[in-house]
């Protein structure tokens, strides 16, 4: 019995003291654009196009930014075919360090993405923020169900 105690001990202390490896993501690692501001994609309900029409970086927003900075992306949707989902919680960013930071509505400002569905022909124009360092980063589109479908290179 004291023996199934210590072990038992023994798996919990390491069980606290060590944090494991985040899970692996199995889906696939779209395409990503290291050059130019555009990208097509493809959904389970359309295609599309994500355009970068313009970024920045600013100290400022509805709260302060607690990493120092806010990067700013406009970004523009259009739908080629089916439909196409958008809001701006589908899209995260990466630095170069592997991060991963999500959208925070208070450093988006006026024109924040808004949420809804575009058909073929239509498109969509607004802004996405994020609380992080200022570096290069990788944003990344999402659908609905959380698979990443496009991702563009944001210069620093």
């Amino acid at each position: 019995m004291a023996a199934v105690v210590a072990t038992a001990s023994y798996v919990a202390h390491v069980a606290d003291t060590h944090v494991s490896a985040p899970a692996v993501s199995k889906q696939p690692v779209p395409q990503v654009s290291a050059q130019g501001d555009r990208i097509e994609f493809n959904t389970t309900d359309g295609t599309g196009q994500l355009i970068l029409v313009r970024h920045s970086w600013v100290g400022y927003g509805q709260v302060p930014p607690s990493s120092g900075s806010y990067l700013r992306i406009d970004v523009e949707l259009i739908c080629v075919s089916g439909s196409v989902d958008y809001d701006p919680y589908n899209f995260q960013v990466f630095d170069q360090t592997g991060r991963l930071f999500e959208t925070v509505i208070e450093g988006a400002g006026e024109s924040m993405l808004e949420t809804g569905t575009l058909r073929p022909g239509e498109r969509i124009r607004g802004t996405i923020a994020f609380d992080m360092p200022r570096s290069e980063a990788t944003l990344l589109m999402s659908d609905n169900s959380n698979q990443t479908v496009t991702a563009l290179k944001v210069p620093d």
